[in-house]
């Protein structure tokens, strides 16, 4: 199919058909909130896959769905991609700690069960994450770098015990300590901002697709801001008003609005795919 032939799936789902995969970000989806309530639009629509039972995984937009939950919205846009296409990736991030050095994230480690601390150095990084051999790598300062390793060599960790110790890594400093999400592609050029003394990271290995699948078809939730899905076609910028989903109409009549309005955008050529890579300065 050429590209200028290219549509993305919009559909008008019920909210709380939207199977999380993780936390959402207390703060951002409150500043979410306030600007749903002031604009009564939303920008890019949450990407998801669908499940059985009519429900869908979330793959991108934890804080929309979790704004419209809180707002009572019953109905949320979401584009529909598959799950099962290989172009469709799962990446992960890491955790730039901008106040992590107050926190003696360290000890904090050293004190979970079922885990062994110890001293890797920046050439193993590469392996260790891609390999899984460990739960994450604590880098204090570019000083010292610290695998959290399973107590017991396993060549590979069951999913379950891995999410249980990816929250207790977390745990220790989210909603303390200020946080970025980063991406790295080359683990020998770290962001120049860990050099600072209350500057800490937290590098992750990559779930796979079916792990998260299976996790969130039994309701278990990952930490929040670790998954990242490389998702070709993504739709953004629909700028959907909001106030046909509050208003007191019945199911059929919200769905056959936003089908007017997706068949709109169509007709005035507003639907347009770019190849090119682009930078989005994200809500």
């Amino acid at each position: 199919m050429a590209a200028s032939e290219l549509k993305p799936e919009l559909r008008l789902v019920p909210t709380q058909h939207v199977r999380f995969h993780e936390h959402a970000e207390r703060r951002r989806t409150e500043r979410l909130m306030a600007r749903i309530k002031a604009d009564a639009q939303l920008r890019n629509p949450p990407v998801v896959a669908e499940m059985d039972n009519g429900h869908y995984l979330l793959l991108d937009g934890a804080n929309r769905v979790s704004a419209f939950l809180e707002l009572g919205y019953s109905h949320i846009p979401v584009q529909v991609v598959d799950y099962g296409d290989h172009a469709v990736q799962l990446k992960g991030w890491h955790h730039l700690l901008l106040d992590g050095g107050t926190l003696r994230l360290h000890e904090a480690y050293q004190a979970l069960p079922d885990v062994q601390v110890r001293p890797v150095t920046k050439a193993q990084l590469a392996h260790l994450l891609e390999l899984r051999e460990v739960y994450a790598v604590l880098v204090e300062n570019e000083r010292a770098w610290w695998g959290i390793f399973p107590a017991q060599t396993q060549r590979d960790v069951e999913v379950h015990q891995r999410i249980r110790t990816l929250e207790a890594i977390v745990s220790a400093y989210e909603g303390q300590s200020r946080l970025e999400r980063v991406k790295l592609a080359d683990y020998e050029q770290l962001p120049l901002v860990i050099q600072g003394v209350q500057h800490q990271l937290c590098l992750f290995p990559v779930l796979r697709k079916e792990e998260l699948l299976h996790l969130a078809a039994e309701g278990v939730m990952i930490p929040t801001g670790l998954t990242r899905h490389i998702i070709p076609g993504r739709a953004l910028a629909i700028n959907v008003d909001l106030a046909f989903i509050v208003a007191d109409t019945s199911e059929a009549e919200k769905q056959k609005h936003f089908k007017a309005f997706v068949d709109q955008l169509s007709i005035e050529g507003r639907i347009r795919f770019y190849e090119e890579s682009v930078f989005i300065m994200n809500e």
